[in-house]
């Protein structure tokens, strides 16, 4: 960490200041346009969301810190097979904009446990709001913040516990203030942001590496392989084909956090553009993300490596 603090120039923190000031002043205009603050301005953005704020601020819920160190990590390890949890999960995002979408949108609610608790009574609710927030506090904010607090850590050479502190107060100032119109607004410009810079980033690595020829034949042939045989002991096809979906349809159809944004649509027309936006952006995890793992392994080869068949 120490080593990536001292290689820092003044150019590096004057980027760092321009963007946390660009976010500021993005959730500012998003937060303080608010004319009410009532559930439906918090939680559904005043029905105000169009497609490609619906797919930016889906995607840019996906693809967390976590999720990213995540990509990386397989693709240093393993290859692209992980990019089969992306491109496979077009089919249940277009069953959530053709099957859930609908529903939802018609029954006029705000949040997941409320469509359940108008179904199956007030108890449901009450049990799957707790089981929501639990989850989100385990799976999505835990992982999350520690994923981004390590980044920011090693950027700024500050303590864990101050970088979280750091990002807590971002995203608590967002929410707080102007809920999710202010939060989709700050991810369409990070995920435009993000694009642009990891694709810069790849690009580079490539250069670095010699070409894509160069990238194609420094890593094990099994790299390159999308399915696993079936005696895989990391990523056997059949896991692939037939688990997947199971975790799949209950993140991409009923997760608060990825459901949310549809929620918020102008009409149900543009919620089903946004669910299929982000089916075409998912196409980007293979360049942006897991290739940059594998240039990793080329550029940084482990200590013990594999014999390249």
């Amino acid at each position: 960490m120490g080593n990536i603090v001292q290689r820092l120039t003044f150019l590096d923190y004057a980027i760092v200041v321009v963007y946390l000031v660009v976010l500021v002043i993005i959730g500012y205009r998003a937060s303080f346009s608010q004319k009410k603050k009532d559930d439906e301005s918090l939680f559904l953005a005043n029905k105000s969301l169009g497609w490609a704020s619906i797919g930016f601020n889906m995607w840019g819920t996906n693809v967390g810190p976590s999720m990213l160190l995540a990509f990386a990590s397989i693709g240093y390890t393993t290859g692209i097979v992980s990019v089969n949890f992306d491109w496979y999960a077009f089919v249940f995002l277009m069953l959530l904009a053709l099957v859930f979408a609908p529903r939802y949108l018609a029954a006029k609610v705000s949040t997941m446990p409320e469509f359940m608790g108008n179904r199956y009574g007030g108890s449901t609710q009450t049990i799957l709001a707790w089981y929501a927030l639990i989850k989100i506090l385990i799976s999505w904010l835990s992982l999350g913040l520690f994923a981004g607090g390590f980044l920011v850590r090693q950027i700024l050479g500050i303590p864990m516990w101050q970088s979280v502190i750091v990002l807590v107060s971002f995203a608590g100032v967002f929410a707080f203030m102007g809920g999710l119109k202010a939060i989709a607004k700050v991810n369409v410009f990070q995920m435009i942001l993000l694009i642009a810079v990891s694709l810069i980033l790849t690009v580079l690595g490539v250069m670095k590496v010699g070409g894509l020829s160069a990238v194609y034949h420094s890593v094990p042939s099994n790299y390159w392989h999308l399915i696993h045989p079936a005696n895989d002991p990391k990523y056997p096809w059949y896991a692939i084909l037939l688990g997947y979906p199971v975790s799949a349809i209950a993140f991409f159809c009923t997760d608060q956090s990825m459901v949310q944004s549809v929620l918020g649509a102008k009409n149900l027309e543009q919620g089903q553009l946004g669910v299929n936006f982000i089916g075409w952006l998912k196409i980007l995890s293979f360049p942006l993300f897991i290739l940059t793992g594998i240039l990793c392994f080329i550029l940084f080869p482990p200590r013990f490596r594999f014999e390249i068949k």
